[in-house]
């Protein structure tokens, strides 16, 4: 459970665990004392969270009130870092100059970022020729004459946009997708792209050699491009048809006692950005980076939603070995036949499925009989002699 005020954790979090009391009372002073809480949780007879060391005396406070003995934890964060040292002058005098030397960098173009379909050496000569390159001041760069130079001068060029990010500035360039190359009128026939049983057919161009109910393996002929005029002579014609049919498929899935997965549930690295307006400030040194892991991230306004603080994070991934009960396996065969109904199925409707499970030593396998119906409709080109 979180709240959504979470301004004050930024500064630091207290760790605290109850025992006895009436907790769910507790729990909900804290909300509607609109205290921050971080990792709100019952475990057995114990709550526990964190909240800010600003709110930790409130929070005392409300479970004595409710009968809940409590202790405070660890304790971690900007507020204890500074605390600890509150008497080093210098420290802060350095933070001071640091900021400052930041401030005055983000005053001028100290990088180039090119995305989309923007080319470096296509871009450049004609930025130069607006005045903007490495080292002009930020103040002085006229962002719609670039992004009109752009869209004026670049070949294909649908959209351009120029913009900051702190000292760097992005260009983005995207072109305009080509025409797709109309299907031409060329004779087709129309054949079965499976076999199948004949539901139901829409022909609007062409002749239905075929009647609803009737039987066809893949390859036979549906539709004809070839059609009489009526007279003595035949006509080749562009077929085009929809042709519904019902069919089986058989699919075979498995899920073993015993696995080794990985997942992402290791160690987090955790970088933090100053984001005030459109700049963004980096909190920490060096490369915003893990090896391996799984990248998220969050944002969360401080200072009354002025100021945010986007927070890019690594979880590592780490290899775990799990044991499945034949329940845990029949239910992750389950999640396998669901997902290959999605991701291959989609264009069809699944008309029934029956699924046999067959135990083995090392897992569970399970073979299910799709009934589907859908377009079975495959076009096929006429070859004309020369």
């Amino acid at each position: 459970m979180k709240s959504e005020k979470r301004s004050d954790l930024f500064f630091g979090t207290v760790g605290f665990s109850g025992i006895g009391g009436f907790q769910e009372n507790f729990a909900t002073a804290l909300l509607e004392s609109d205290i921050p809480v971080r990792r709100l949780c019952f475990s057995g007879a114990e709550i526990s969270g964190e909240v800010s060391p600003f709110d930790y005396y409130r929070t005392a406070s409300l479970a004595r009130k409710s009968g809940v003995r409590i202790r405070a934890g660890k304790r971690r964060g900007l507020y204890f870092t500074l605390y600890k040292y509150r008497t080093r002058s210098g420290l802060y005098a350095g933070l001071l100059a640091f900021i400052l030397l930041i401030s005055i960098f983000q005053t001028r173009v100290l990088d180039i970022k090119y995305d989309g379909e923007a080319v470096p050496t296509e871009i450049n000569p004609i930025l130069e020729e607006c005045g903007i390159k490495i080292g002009t001041s930020i103040s002085d760069i006229n962002f719609s004459l670039a992004e009109q130079r752009i869209m004026l001068e670049v070949p294909g060029c649908a959209w351009a946009d120029v913009s900051r990010e702190g000292f760097r500035l992005k260009v983005k360039v995207y072109k305009g997708i080509d025409v797709p190359e109309i299907e031409g009128t060329n004779p087709r026939n129309i054949v079965a792209s499976r076999s199948a049983v004949i539901v139901s057919q829409t022909v609007r161009k062409g002749g239905s050699v075929v009647t609803d109910g009737s039987g066809v393996n893949a390859g036979d002929l549906l539709v004809s491009g070839v059609v009489h005029d009526g007279g003595d002579s035949v006509m080749f014609i562009h077929s085009d048809a929809e042709i519904i049919g019902e069919f089986t498929e058989t699919k075979e899935f498995f899920v073993p006692y015993r696995e080794t997965v990985r997942r992402a549930e290791g160690k987090q690295k955790r970088f933090d950005y100053l984001i005030f307006g459109d700049d963004e400030y980096p909190l920490f040194f060096g490369r915003a980076f893990a090896e391996d892991s799984l990248y998220s991230e969050e944002t969360r306004l401080i200072l009354n939603g002025n100021v945010k603080i986007r927070t890019a994070i690594f979880t590592e991934y780490v290899q775990r070995e799990i044991e499945r009960s034949p329940e845990a396996c029949v239910s992750e065969l389950k999640k396998q036949i669901e997902l290959f109904e999605e991701n291959f199925y989609n264009d069809f409707e699944i008309i029934a499925s029956n699924e046999r499970y067959y135990p083995q030593e090392d897992g569970i396998r399970v073979v299910v009989d799709f009934t589907l119906r859908g377009d079975i409709a495959k076009p096929v080109d006429i070859e004309m002699p020369d």
